[in-house]
């Protein structure tokens, strides 16, 4: 009899040993939304950032750099995209939908959006096995930041812009992040009474402002001082509406480039010197990796993001995989395959690993 007794306490203790270790493991909630979504989708090895990429060392030890064809001298797209918000969709002008239906196409290509300061930095976080990707909109249109007004002045931004469709579908897709660079001119985004207010804005959502000059100049038409006039005198404004920020990119005006072209990258106004490390030029092709010994910052390429453009690349892409960059998910790493190991300049690794598979 005691010995039966003692046979039904193991039983129940066992019990109840397994349904707790049960309850443990599925301690999710069912309901548990975009959170659960997120870890499910892969970020449980991220270190998140506004909606942006895995960052750290400590979650790339398993990375099959062979597996996921880790290419970091590849090419990255530097997309350029102008009007937001069209009736319908030309060379420089996307509709709201169109603009969406891009961010769906490059996110299930496997791209991810990094800003371009840090692709100039060679400071890439883009996930293991996905391909970097810079956004940049020229001319500052009411389209890239609009904000709704009602007429008791509240305020919203408007989900059609740019930077509105950017954060909402981050917020669906956060490991494909929304970071962007704004080129704009003098009254950016229109809505006079809220130019201060949509620079700062951008900036604290996680965003960059690029110099435009300040009207849209042909630089290879004009002085030497009406090249420093517009390229400082925009910097100048950006660094007076918002404190602590600094311009540190160009995109040309068409393209177009002043007959000094060391004018670009640096000089003065009004007792104020402007610096880019990077100048962005109109069309046509993507850009080389920043760890290649034939990487230019002061000419970077462009790729048109209209229909038949990026269509084109994105098929090149498909059809010749091997010139993709492919990150293996690690900043502090230079991932390469064998045969593309002599394409690295050694001189810009700095304290990064060069592996190579």
């Amino acid at each position: 009899m005691v010995r039966g007794k003692s046979l039904l306490i193991f039983l129940i203790v066992a019990v109840f040993v397994v349904f707790s270790g049960c309850s443990k493991s599925n301690n999710i909630p069912a309901d548990s939304g975009r959170e659960t979504q997120q870890f499910q989708e892969g970020n449980e090895e991220s270190d998140t950032k506004q909606g942006n990429q895995v960052k750290g060392e400590s979650a790339q030890e398993d990375v099959d750099l062979a597996q996921i064809k880790a290419n970091e001298a590849g090419k990255v797209m530097i997309l350029m995209y102008h009007v937001i918000g069209s009736d319908k969709e030309g060379d420089w002008s996307q509709t709201s939908e169109n603009f969406r239906r891009d961010l769906q196409m490059l996110y299930d290509q496997g791209y991810s959006l990094i800003s371009l300061n840090d692709f100039l930095a060679n400071n890439i976080t883009a996930p293991a096995g996905k391909t970097p990707l810079v956004l940049t909109f020229d001319d500052g249109t009411e389209g890239h930041f609009r904000y709704l007004v009602d007429g008791k002045g509240n305020k919203e931004i408007d989900p059609d812009c740019a930077v509105g469709i950017l954060l909402n579908f981050a917020q669906e897709h956060p490991e494909f992040g929304h970071t962007a660079t704004f080129y704009v001119n003098s009254a950016p985004f229109r809505q006079k009474d809220y130019f201060r207010e949509k620079l700062n804005k951008l900036v604290e959502l996680g965003f960059d402002i690029g110099n435009h000059t300040l009207t849209h100049e042909y630089l290879n038409k004009v002085s030497d001082d009406k090249v420093q006039k517009e390229l400082g005198g925009l910097a100048k404004y950006v660094a007076d509406n918002v404190p602590e920020y600094q311009v540190t990119t160009l995109a040309l005006p068409f393209g177009l480039s002043p007959k000094n072209y060391s004018l670009a990258v640096k000089g003065s106004y009004n007792d104020f010197t402007y610096e880019h490390k990077g100048i962005l030029k109109v069309g046509a092709r993507p850009a080389l990796s920043p760890i290649r010994e034939d990487f230019d910052p002061y000419r970077l390429p462009r790729v048109k993001a209209s229909t038949e453009e990026l269509g084109k690349w994105l098929e090149y892409f498909k059809n010749h995989p091997e010139e993709r960059y492919i990150s293996d998910g690690n900043p502090n790493k230079i991932a390469v395959p064998h045969d593309k190991e002599q394409l690295v300049d050694k001189s810009k690794m700095k304290d990064k690993e060069l592996v190579s598979w």
